[in-house]
């Protein structure tokens, strides 16, 4: 689990530009359109020999002296939060184009376009690369409400986190809220338990889609008794042969977006699997058979963004110092580099206490297969809390299906929420509904 090492301490006020360090500010950046808003890029000590990465965003909307500090996290562990700043929900998107050089030859380069649904919008915004332990640079001040968000594995580092902070009579009650987004939650429980409750999660997922025949839909449902096989109690041989069957029809889908096509050039495909892989392995438990490993493939295209931040003139503008790991990467495990969680159950043992002192938002993209909708549905049903609002539509702006929800009665606030046609990395697919699903969560409108 994480160490936390510093939470919050030494910069009072990020939102202050004269809080930020000045030797952190980004002045521009290459291929890319003028800063609409003050950027920051630098390092937090982590311990004596380690720093983690951060990138600060002045809010585009509200005064940045009043904006909410959203704080956001990827997954991994070891998966890189420039991910969600270049494809999710940063200022930019990033892009690649053909370039004639001076002696006629043509390669290719990266270069950012202004992206109108970034939640910069709506908040600061603080991408961390974590794990290396924990450093929040965040507001003592009462007017920036604090906001953790991740998605994947994040869903361990966000509601631990927060778990931290709660437990910490010396931090201010600026801390309102947190959102996560397609995430584990902890080594025993869910998709990211890496065994039988999390195929019998993701068989639910499956037979739910149009990628299988009717029949077998029928025959996994008679088959299959998802009670026991959800409580690694073993499953049927009649079972195991539907789900080998089963993997004849999914083996080939992007599990982390199962609606989308799979990346298949050499130069494009960047696949990592982002310590929640779908090929989930199979136990023998008590002499009892488990089902077979329920198959799909894990594909990321993050070429664009390897191009634009590797190059020297990015790295410089980001003030990155010399890397011992080589290139960046959008997942990565360094050489020496040791993680091991140390949380088995976050709803028996953590979400309890954030319910009751926060806003908690647990969302899904319902295109995504890793850690699919059901999953999250099953872990905060599971908390037998009274429904306040049972399963809904909630709408966009525009009046448009955002997707589904599920409100709890606790005492703070307790939402489940899936964004329809959203993948793993629900900005990337659906940004516009990603868009107001974070103003919601920030304004604690309700869904």
């Amino acid at each position: 689990m994480m160490k936390y090492l510093a939470l919050a301490t030494f910069l009072l006020g990020i939102s202050s530009s004269s809080a930020a360090p000045a030797e952190d500010a980004v002045t521009s950046l290459p291929n890319a359109p003028p800063l609409s808003s003050k950027h920051y890029s630098g390092y937090i000590p982590a311990s004596d020999t380690k720093l983690l990465h951060y990138y600060f965003v002045e809010s585009l909307g509200p005064s940045p002296s009043s904006a909410p500090i959203v704080v956001w996290m990827n997954g991994g562990p070891g998966c890189s939060s420039l991910d969600g700043f270049l494809y999710e929900h940063g200022p930019y998107r990033v892009n690649v184009r053909d370039v004639v050089n001076a002696d006629g030859s043509t390669s290719q380069e990266a270069y950012l376009t202004e992206f109108d649904q970034s939640w910069a919008f709506l908040a600061n915004m603080l991408y961390i690369e974590a794990p290396v332990g924990l450093v929040c640079k965040v507001s003592r001040d009462a007017s920036n409400s604090l906001h953790i968000t991740g998605e994947s594995y994040g869903g361990i580092y966000v509601p631990t986190l927060a778990e931290a902070i709660l437990q910490d009579p010396t931090f201010p009650a600026s801390l309102k809220g947190i959102a996560v987004g397609n995430g584990c939650s902890g080594t025993e429980v869910g998709i990211c338990s890496w065994g039988d409750q999390g195929s019998a999660l993701s068989a639910k997922f499956l037979t739910s889609s149009g990628f299988l025949p009717e029949d077998l839909k029928a025959s996994i449902n008679d088959n299959c008794d998802y009670d026991s096989w959800f409580a690694g109690d073993g499953v049927s041989d009649s079972c195991i042969d539907d789900i080998d069957t089963l993997n004849k029809y999914t083996s080939g889908l992007d599990t982390y977006c199962v609606y989308c096509d799979c990346p298949s050039s050499e130069l494009s495909l960047h696949s990592k699997i982002h310590g929640v892989g779908h090929i989930l392995k199979s136990k023998m438990d008590a002499g009892l058979r488990s089902a077979p490993e329920i198959l799909t493939k894990a594909c990321i295209n993050t070429f664009e963004a390897s191009l634009y931040l590797n190059a020297p003139s990015v790295q410089a503008a980001l003030h990155v110092l010399p890397s011992g790991v080589g290139d960046w990467e959008v997942c990565r495990t360094a050489r020496g580099w040791d993680y091991t969680s140390t949380r088995p159950n976050l709803p028996r043992d953590t979400y309890p206490l954030l319910v009751e002192e926060l806003n908690v938002l647990i969302y899904n993209g319902d295109w995504d297969a890793c850690v699919p909708y059901t999953d999250g549905e099953s872990w905060t049903g599971g908390m037998n809390f009274t429904e306040s609002t049972p399963w809904h539509v909630w709408e966009t702006e525009a009046g448009d299906i955002g997707g589904y929800a599920t409100e709890y009665e606790v005492g703070g606030k307790f939402e489940f929420v899936t964004v329809k046609g959203g993948r793993h990395e629900v900005p990337e697919t659906e940004p516009v509904r990603a868009f107001e699903m974070m103003r919601r969560f920030l304004g604690a409108e309700g869904f």
